[in-house]
């Protein structure tokens, strides 16, 4: 595990350390704020295993990683055991993974995230805490691939969010299929949205790609949903300079402006009623600007609210999946018939 350290040091560097932004933590202590792993040959350990939506065994596998749901002013890392948290990262199956239901087996391990207030620092100040996560989603890989996948199906990595950093990171540490060509042959496709890819996260693992049409496989899928206000790409934590985009429109990572028309369906669904979603076909149009995934042409605009203080208003972090919800179905559709074409 090259980039996945747990070393009981770092987080001892760490003891006493208010961390956060834009408000801190109480002190870190390794002591009482370290959650025991899971276990993952414990069903209870697994936010999905399939069954969850459907009873049908599909052709290949989704191992996914649910973003951040971790929010509260007092905890550095998610209880895994902690009910009010675990019905958070489910509902991010509906919300989301749902876009798999009826096209491939849903594996979704519970892992000790991040509180969101140290998102900013996971990569830097925070990182012996962060790799807690890592390790865990290493582990639960290794049973999936063990266990369930068994060598017998192709791969699908799917996140969003601070699952989508953590997917890239562990891809660059040689981690989930990224260790040796042949292994990357089983992957169909990585969506890591939400989150960035740049050159120098390609240049530690040159066996990342970036897609370059609709039915490209083993590469990744990469995009950041703003308005088109001057300057909003700067006001999202998850953009980074240098960014690749892969316009899910489009599905190239160019900067073809993309219409209403090619946007399949919106689909937002409701806590009070998940079974029926609100659905948009034409919801608005994409064009790669800058960094970031630009939306115009809106028809429905009061379904995009600024819920987060952590995104602003213009800001369409918690929509990325809602927004090309029925491109993205339809694209998992054709990477699954590509790689099994390949």
């Amino acid at each position: 595990m090259t980039g996945v350290q747990t070393d009981s040091m770092a987080l001892e560097d760490l003891r006493g350390m208010e961390l956060g932004v834009p408000e801190t933590l109480p002190p870190f202590d390794p002591d009482s704020d370290v959650p025991d792993a899971p276990d993952y040959s414990d069903p209870e350990s697994w936010v999905a295993l399939p069954g969850h939506f459907s009873s049908k065994n599909q052709p290949v596998d989704v191992f996914r990683v649910y973003p951040t749901v971790l929010s509260d002013n007092s905890t550095y890392l998610m209880n895994t055991r902690d009910t009010g948290l675990r019905e958070k990262a489910a509902w991010t199956l509906v919300e989301q993974a749902s876009i798999f239901d009826g096209l491939a087996n849903i594996y979704a391990p519970y892992y000790r995230q991040n509180n969101v207030l140290i998102n900013p620092l996971m990569l830097s100040g925070a990182r012996p805490i962060f790799e807690l996560g890592q390790s865990d989603l290493v582990s639960a890989f290794r049973y999936f691939l063990e266990h369930f996948n068994r060598g017998e199906r192709g791969v699908i990595l799917a996140a969003h969010s601070q699952g989508s950093v953590r997917v890239v990171e562990l891809a660059k540490a040689g981690e989930l299929l990224f260790g040796d060509p042949a292994s990357l042959e089983r992957l169909v496709a990585a969506y890591v949205i939400g989150y960035s890819v740049t050159q120098p996260d390609l240049d530690a693992n040159p066996l990342i790609r970036i897609a370059r049409e609709a039915t490209d496989t083993g590469c990744f899928i990469t995009y950041n949903t703003i308005s088109d206000e001057e300057g909003k790409e700067k006001e999202a934590q998850t953009v980074r300079p240098g960014s690749f985009v892969v316009n899910p429109l489009t599905w190239k990572a160019d900067t073809e402006f993309a219409p209403a028309s090619a946007n399949r369906e919106a689909v937002f669904f409701r806590h009070g009623d998940p079974e029926h979603p609100a659905r948009y076909p034409n919801f608005a149009a994409a064009r790669v600007v800058k960094n970031a995934l630009v939306i115009t042409d809106v028809s429905h605009p009061e379904e995009l609210p600024a819920t987060s203080v952590t995104f602003p208003e213009g800001v369409y972090h918690m929509y990325d999946y809602a927004i090309f919800y029925g491109n993205l179905r339809k694209n998992v559709e054709d990477r699954i018939r590509s790689y099994f074409s390949k």
